[in-house]
């Protein structure tokens, strides 16, 4: 896969940023070599967990089931 995370403070309209309040991203696609799909996953995080332990173990999950379901080999290790 290849990918890129993303972390974003929550706004509150019209008044600044949450405290501690997070949006969590990653966008990728699968496999990487040949890409079949695009992916992206975002959710809400605290105390500034960043996308890269939040978001990408289920982007991970979603793009394995995704490939097993549609029969697309991932790419080899190298």
């Amino acid at each position: 896969m290849a990918g890129k995370t993303g972390t974003a403070e929550k706004p509150i309209p019209g008044r600044g940023l949450f405290a501690y309040k997070y949006v969590a991203s990653f966008v990728g696609a699968v496999p990487a070599s040949n890409p079949r799909l695009v992916i992206g996953h975002c959710r809400r995080a605290e105390n500034r967990d960043l996308g890269g332990s939040v978001a990408a173990p289920a982007f991970k999950q979603i793009a394995l089931d995704c490939l097993r379901y549609l029969e697309i080999p991932p790419d080899r290790p190298s």
